[in-house]
């Protein structure tokens, strides 16, 4: 609107926990619980209608704008809470999520398991990739360290 703010929903986070019971097709079974805890987002500037959300859970969820009753995929190799996740600016299908469990990880969006992972040694708190270049960026730590990495 031109002259006021407004709030639109696009997507409720559900609160999924996996069971110890699998299904005959060899999934496990998921339940509902109730919501949770976004902590971060990052809507892709290459592929129209997508972001990622990064919960407290340690999930990072694929959504999209034209689908808001569920979620295109679920990340899930996170433990602890999901910082920041941030989409590469020249390679459409591939971002980075850093987490309170001390790690950075790289993801293709067509892959359940991360491409690369590091292990900082504390908490990150951000990360960005370089606005010149798809092989650059760089993570703040809680401890106050700068890192960058180059994977060229």
């Amino acid at each position: 609107m031109k002259n006021k703010l407004e709030a639109e929903e696009v997507v409720k986070l559900k609160l999924l926990v996996d069971q110890d019971k699998e299904l005959a097709d060899g999934k496990k079974e998921q339940f509902l619980y109730g919501l949770a805890g976004g902590m971060c987002f990052d809507f892709s500037k290459h592929l129209e209608n997508l972001f990622l959300v990064g919960t407290e859970e340690g999930y990072i969820h694929l959504c999209s704008t034209a689908y808001s009753g569920q979620y295109l995929e679920t990340y899930k190799d996170h433990y602890l809470s999901v910082y920041s996740v941030k989409w590469n600016n020249f390679h459409p299908k591939t971002f980075l999520s850093c987490s309170a469990d001390w790690t950075i990880k790289m993801w293709l969006m067509d892959m359940k398991r991360p491409i690369l992972s590091y292990d900082l040694g504390n908490p990150i708190g951000d990360i960005s990739w370089a606005p010149y270049s798809s092989t650059v960026f760089a993570a703040v730590t809680a401890d106050g360290k700068l890192y960058v990495y180059d994977l060229d």
